[in-house]
């Protein structure tokens, strides 16, 4: 698969647990203000927000996206975290070192980099994205604050990646 796109944005969470599906919310945001139709993002397996740009949604990151990484020139993660960081947002670099877990549905940005340089030879550089989320019930609504911090998250985005 050869891709000529410069990056690629990876949202995961459960937009069915609250607070969960802030990376939800983001790539529907971006997909809505770029003109495309807010189709379901979980219908395919990437989706185009323009010739530069693609986004991929799922529960949760998958080792099988280390080959699609591969072909980006970046990788942007997005997801929510809880108030074990200190930060309501938090952006940082992500370096492509395997990161070992005891529980079966975690898979770290910073393995699927290493994963997609074990694979073809070259990993993409890696960013990660998260925001604070307060409420993981069963809602399909963002609280306000996580809301918040999802239009925040969306500004720091369109301008170190897209404008």
């Amino acid at each position: 698969m050869k891709i000529n796109k410069k990056y690629l944005f990876i949202g995961y969470g459960n937009p069915d647990r609250g607070d969960d599906g802030a990376s939800y919310q983001l790539l529907i945001t971006l997909l809505n203000d770029y003109g495309k139709p807010d189709s379901d993002i979980f219908s395919s397996d990437i989706t185009e927000l323009n010739e530069n740009v693609d986004i991929l949604f799922n529960f949760q990151l998958l080792p099988e996206f280390a080959e699609i990484v591969a072909n980006y020139d970046c990788v942007i993660f997005l997801d929510a975290h809880t108030g074990e960081i200190e930060e309501e947002i938090r952006m940082t670099l992500v370096d492509p070192t395997p990161q070992f877990s005891p529980f079966t549905h975690h898979f770290a940005p910073s393995s699927c980099l290493a994963l997609a340089q074990s694979i073809t030879g070259k990993h993409p550089k890696g960013w990660m994205i998260s925001v604070r989320g307060y409420e993981f019930g069963f809602d399909r609504e963002l609280t306000e604050r996580t809301q918040a911090l999802v239009d925040q998250a969306l500004v720091i985005i369109k301008e170190k990646f897209l404008i």
